[in-house]
C-alpha cells in the first residue's frame, strides 16, 4: 500500500511516525511552508517536515494546493490512499479524488459536531465531558464527508488542548492502523453524516486569548484550558502582560469586583470572576519572566489591597 500524507503540527507528526513504524510506504508528504518563529523570526519547518526529512520522504510545501503545477506534481506520485490530519489547508477535488481508496481525514470531534478548524478547543469551551475522533472521507464541503468510523474520548476538568489532542491522536492513530490492515484495494465502508445535526467551530484568532473577567469561573477556566499550550490566555497586571497557563476551580466566593486578586492563604492566590466565584492561579508568566507557579507569583509581587487583573 502506498500512502500520501498531509499534516503539519506535532500531533500530526505522531501519526506519521506510527505509520512509518508499522512499515507503511509513504509516497510523499504535504505540509505547510516554514514559518518565522521566536524573537529572531527564523524560518522553522513544521514537525511533520522534520520527521519526513529524517525519514528521506519527498516533502511538498505549497502556499496553496489549488496551484495547477502543485496538483500535477502531487498526482505524479502513485498512491492508494491519502491520509490527512491537521494539514491546515483546503485540498482540491483533483487531489482528494485521485486515490482508489479515497482520502481519509482524522478529525478531532464526533462529527457532525464541531466541523471546522478548532474542534478540540470547542469541546473544552463548551464544558463537555466527552468528545472523540472521526475518520471521514474528504469532500468538497469542509468536514462533511461520509464517516468510516469514530470513537469517544473523555474530557476531565484538568484536560487542556494539549492533553486532549494527545488522547484523540493516540486513539485515532490506533483506529487508522487497524483500518489500513483491512484494506482490499477499494474504499472502506462508510455512512453519510446527518447534516441537520451539524455544528461549527471557528479558527482561533489572537484576540480570543484576552481574558474577560466578567465571565463565569467555568467559562474562564475552560478558555484557559482550551488555549493551552498553543494560544496562552493573558490579561494585564500592573501594566504588564500576565500569561495564565493554568487555573484551578475552587468553592470560594468574593463580593469584590470581578478581576480582583484575592489571597486565600499564604500559598494560594486567586481572582474574582463575574459570578463572584474565585479561580485559583496555578501557573502564570509575567512579562519578561519565566513561567512560575501561582505560589511563586504570590511571593514575588507583594500583593496590595484592591489590586486587579485587567
Amino acid at each position: 500500500m502506498k500512502i500520501g500524507f498531509f499534516g503539519t503540527p506535532e500531533y500530526s507528526a505522531y501519526l506519521l511516525s506510527e505509520l512509518l513504524r508499522h512499515s507503511y510506504e509513504i509516497s510523499f508528504v504535504v505540509t505547510n511552508p516554514d514559518k518565522p518563529t521566536g524573537r529572531k523570526q527564523e524560518l522553522t519547518p513544521s514537525p511533520v517536515k522534520l520527521l519526513a526529512l529524517q525519514s528521506n520522504l519527498p516533502v511538498i510545501q505549497p502556499r496553496s494546493l489549488k496551484n495547477l503545477e502543485i496538483i500535477s506534481e502531487i498526482l505524479k506520485y502513485p498512491v492508494d490512499i491519502n491520509i490527512i490530519y491537521a494539514y491546515g489547508g483546503i485540498i482540491p477535488h483533483e487531489i482528494f479524488s485521485f486515490p482508489k481508496g479515497g482520502s481519509i481525514n482524522l478529525h478531532g470531534s464526533l462529527l457532525p459536531e464541531f466541523r471546522g478548524a478548532s474542534p478540540v478547543q470547542a469541546a473544552i469551551l463548551a464544558n463537555y465531558t466527552k468528545t472523540g475522533f472521526t475518520l471521514q472521507y474528504i469532500t468538497e464541503e469542509l468536514d462533511a464527508g461520509e464517516i468510516i468510523s469514530s470513537g469517544e474520548v473523555e474530557i476531565t476538568q484538568d484536560d487542556t488542548f494539549g492533553t486532549l489532542i494527545q488522547k484523540i491522536t493516540q486513539l485515532g492513530t490506533i483506529e487508522i492502523i487497524r483500518l489500513l490492515k483491512t484494506y482490499k484495494g477499494e474504499r472502506f465502508p462508510s455512512k453519510p453524516q446527518d447534516h441537520t445535526k451539524a455544528t461549527y467551530c471557528k479558527k482561533i484568532k489572537p484576540e480570543d486569548r484576552k481574558l474577560d473577567f466578567s465571565k463565569t469561573h467555568i467559562e474562564l477556566h475552560n478558555q484557559i484550558r482550551a488555549f493551552n499550550p498553543t494560544h496562552i490566555c493573558y490579561c494585564e497586571f500592573r501594566g504588564k502582560r500576565l500569561n495564565i497557563y493554568k487555573t484551578k476551580l475552587s468553592s470560594e466566593e468574593s463580593l469584590l469586583p470581578f478581576g480582583s486578586l484575592v489571597k486565600l492563604n499564604k500559598k494560594t492566590l486567586g481572582f474574582v470572576c463575574g459570578n463572584k466565584k474565585i479561580l485559583i492561579l496555578d501557573e502564570v508568566q509575567l512579562e519578561n519572566k519565566k513561567v512560575m507557579s501561582g505560589h511563586d507569583f504570590l511571593n514575588g509581587i507583594r500583593l496590595q489591597e484592591g489590586e486587579k487583573l485587567l
